[in-house]
Order: structure tokens, then C-alpha cells, then sequence
């Protein structure tokens, strides 16, 4: 198939579809820290359906700051060892409050290998095709994560991914610190800060998701152009967003009565790429999340006195959610394109919005789960020597996803799902892609993965790939 007239005028529409498979090369997240197991002496299964995706139970865990629900000194097995006399509480504030941290070293390892195969449609409507790549390892996370005391937690992750050339690129994907009902009844007020994934995006950021394939219809939409966005975001500096899957930034979160969760944040926005601090402009971005979830078990692992059931991936249930994110890009420039003889100019995203809803339903051994995003955003365009303000447009773009994932056996599960986004551009084809995932748990802490994904507007963009991934 060659690439369409339409494709060939806007090269960032190329570009998706290429994306699209190159997501297989890019860098994964995966939060299973096997130094919990060692903590409590459990099974990776008591919060992980098949890791990293987690269970009800786990999700519970996780939004207590690492503490299990109901959580007695009994539960812990790895005792830590105390920063001062618990008497100082009372001594306070003539002595220091004391803390505590891990009798062991609180470090764990997650190591990707990839066996790749992708065909990649290119501009000039040939095809290009990597076979049989041995691509060992892919990446190797390193996690810190843990407790310091009964109200504070935190997360560390640094992410080393081995390039085609045999060089090394780092990222610090994760540092921050959380303060855990430090005041009020118990999980009603949570506060962080640092560089972290938001809880804007609880449930469907790559961290928390089965298949290997993020979800690049919400994250890596590009939404600049005079138009709106053509195409996934690529190798753009600054980045611009569509909804961030990472954040530097404050957030608070909270449950109430077991099956609320509210969820306000501040964050630093677009950054401005490689010659500037950590934020491109002076302003900062909002986000706000509400959730509610019917059945099953509470956000809090509020069981209403009901066992949990031996299957502890099933939580039939139904969860609601609406989340909004309000940014500011005034005074970070990206360069267009100009048309045919005309003058070059930069564009701005003065302002953008994007609102959405969540809903994710459990029945026995089947979780469909999917979000939808409205994006709108104000693009300004400017004569690059005067910075004179030439044009203004008011894009706006639609995305979806619905994912299934169905527990076949406890060490195997099958997923599945569609992605759409009705780009900005209104010449532009929309996104469309499917992704296939088969994993098996060889062991509680090895995971295979066999995952298929195909650009569904292009037939030879494509790739079917096995993946190893373990952790210790």
C-alpha cells in the first residue's frame, strides 16, 4: 500500500503511523517492586493480577502510600528499624519525631528482554523491516520504594535502556516523597510532590497496564499545528501535551467513605526543551479527577466485612470517573512549516484544555476498562523576528480507548484493544490502531509476553514481538 496523497502533505501524519510501531523500541514503565514481597513475605499475586497490572487489592495498597489495608505490626515480616525512641512523639516539639527505614536494602530490579519484529511503512511508500532483532535486554529499571514511618512513603525509578548502538540513555523516570493521612480520618487527605505519574491517569497510564504498548492516542498525540495536531509527538522539543503520563509537580488525593476519590494537582507543564530550566514558562497547569466505584472491593480495600474471594483478581464492580487538565504554553515557541512561499513562523499553545471520563467494569474474570479525551487548544502563531502575534486557531481533538483483559488461568491472560484520535487537522486521516497481548507468568516474578500491534490505516505498519520480562 502506498502512502496517501494526504500523508505525503503532512509529514507528521507519516510520522503516527510510524510511531505507532516504534512504540516497541521506546521505553516501558513497570511498577511490580518485588521489595514489597519481601516486606510482608508474600506473593507478587496478592497485588498483581499479572504484573504489572494490579488488583483491586493492590490498587488499595498503592493509594495507602505502600501499607496494606488494615495493616498490623504482624503483617510485616522485615522489620525496620526505628530512628528514635517512639517516646519522642510526646517530646515534641523539644525532641525529634522519629521515623524509620527498611532493616534491608528497599531496592528491586525489573530487566526487559525483546525479541522484535516491525515493518514500518515509509514516506516514499516503501516498507521497512526489522526481523529476528535480539534486542537483550531492552531496559532495566532500578526501584527505591518503600515507607519512612507510619505517614510518609515514597518511589524511585531510574530507567537504563540499551540504545541500537550499544549506548546507554538514563531517565529518571520516578523521585518523589508522599505524606499519607498525616491529618483527618484515615485516607481522606494524601499530599506528594516530585516527579511522578498523576493520579489524573489512575487505571491507564503504561504503568499499571498489561501490554507491553502504551497508549498513545491519550499520551503521545501531538497537538501543535496551525490546524491541530497530525500525528504522535516523536522527537518534538519541547514536548508538547495531549495528557501528561508524568508529572513534576504537588498532588493531593483522597478517599471517602471507602469508594470516593478525589484527586487535585499542580503541575510544571511543558518544559522547555534542552536550554531552559524544568518549566517553559512562568505559569503552572491544573488537574483535577473524581471517581466512584460501585461493588467489589473499596479504593481503601474496605471489604464491608465480606471475604475476598480466593480469585483475587475478580472484583465485580463498576468504577466511574471525570478528570480534567488545564494548561498554559504562552511564551514556549515551536517551529512550523511553513506553506510553499510563505514566511516561517512559530507557534504557541496558549492555552489548552482537556477534559474526560473513565470507567472500568470487572465481571468474574473479565476487566473492560477504556477513557475518552476532548482536547481544545488555543494555537497562536508569531513572525519569529518581531514576535508579532500573526494568527490565532481553536483545534480541538476527540481520543479513545477500550482495552479488555480476561484471566484465562491465574498465570495467564489475554488482553486486547482499540485506540482511536480524530486529529486536528480536519485533511489529516485519524489515528487507528489494535493491539493483541498474550501473558504468562512462568513464574510468580517471570513474565512472557507474545503482542501484536497494527496500525489499522496502514496495513504495513505492524509488529508481533515476544517479550521476557523479571524482576527481583
Amino acid at each position: 500500500m502506498r502512502t496517501p496523497p494526504d500523508m505525503l502533505r503532512h509529514p507528521w501524519s507519516l510520522g503516527l503511523a510510524v510511531a505507532i510501531v516504534g512504540v516497541f523500541l521506546g521505553s516501558t514503565t513497570a511498577e511490580g517492586v518485588p521489595a514489597f514481597a519481601r516486606k510482608y513475605q508474600t506473593s507478587c499475586q496478592t497485588c498483581h493480577t499479572i504484573f504489572p497490572k494490579l488488583n483491586a487489592f493492590g490498587e488499595a495498597f498503592r493509594l495507602k502510600g505502600y501499607r496494606m489495608p488494615g495493616e498490623t505490626e504482624e503483617m510485616i515480616k522485615e522489620k525496620p528499624v526505628s530512628l528514635g525512641a517512639p517516646a519522642y512523639k510526646r517530646l515534641w516539639p523539644k525532641a525529634v519525631w522519629p521515623g524509620e527505614v527498611s532493616s534491608a536494602v528497599p531496592l528491586a530490579v525489573n530487566v526487559k528482554m525483546g525479541f522484535v519484529n516491525t515493518s514500518t511503512l515509509n514516506e516514499d511508500g516503501s516498507t521497512t523491516s526489522v526481523k529476528y532483532d535480539f534486542q537483550f535486554p531492552q531496559e532495566v529499571n532500578l526501584f527505591g520504594a518503600g515507607t519512612l514511618g507510619d505517614h510518609v512513603s515514597y518511589l524511585a525509578e531510574v530507567t537504563f535502556a540499551e540504545n541500537p548502538d550499544s549506548s546507554v540513555s538514563v531517565e529518571l523516570e520516578h523521585a518523589r516523597i508522599q505524606f499519607d493521612s498525616p491529618f483527618g480520618p484515615e485516607d481522606l487527605f494524601h499530599i506528594r510532590f516530585g516527579k511522578f505519574a498523576p493520579n489524573l491517569v489512575d487505571g491507564f497510564q503504561e504503568m499499571w497496564l498489561s501490554t507491553d504498548a502504551a497508549i498513545d492516542s491519550l499520551f503521545a498525540y501531538n497537538p501543535i499545528g496551525v490546524n491541530g495536531g497530525v500525528g504522535l509527538a516523536g522527537d518534538i522539543s519541547p514536548q508538547p501535551i495531549a495528557l501528561p503520563d508524568r508529572v513534576r509537580g504537588i498532588e493531593a488525593y483522597g478517599i471517602y467513605e471507602h469508594r470516593l476519590m478525589w484527586v487535585a494537582g499542580i503541575a510544571n507543564g511543558i518544559s522547555p526543551g534542552p536550554n531552559g530550566g524544568f518549566d517553559g514558562n512562568n505559569a503552572k497547569d491544573y488537574y483535577a479527577r473524581v471517581d466512584y466505584k460501585i461493588g467489589g472491593m473499596g479504593l481503601d480495600g474496605d471489604t464491608g466485612g465480606k471475604p475476598v474471594p480466593a480469585e483475587n483478581w475478580r472484583d465485580d464492580s463498576l468504577r466511574i470517573g471525570a478528570f480534567i487538565y488545564r494548561g498554559d504554553g504562552s511564551q514556549i515557541n515551536y517551529a512550523s512549516p511553513p506553506p510553499p512561499d510563505a514566511p516561517e513562523f512559530n507557534l504557541q499553545d496558549a492555552h489548552f484544555l482537556r477534559t474526560g471520563i473513565y470507567v472500568s467494569g470487572y465481571i468474574r474474570d473479565l476487566n473492560v476498562f477504556g477513557a475518552y479525551v476532548h482536547g481544545s487548544d488555543t494555537i497562536q502563531q508569531f513572525d519569529p523576528t518581531s514576535a508579532i502575534l500573526i494568527g490565532q486557531t481553536e483545534p480541538t481533538y476527540d481520543a479513545l480507548f477500550v482495552q479488555a483483559d480476561y484471566v484465562i488461568y491465574p498465570w495467564l491472560q489475554a488482553s486486547g484493544r482499540y485506540e482511536t484520535v480524530s486529529v486536528g487537522d480536519p485533511t489529516v486521516p485519524s489515528l487507528r490502531s489494535a493491539v493483541f497481548n498474550l501473558s504468562a507468568l512462568i513464574r510468580a516474578n517471570v513474565k512472557a509476553m507474545v503482542e501484536y500491534q497494527r496500525d489499522l490505516r496502514a496495513g504495513e505498519n505492524h509488529s508481533l514481538n515476544v517479550l521476557v520480562r523479571f524482576a527481583f
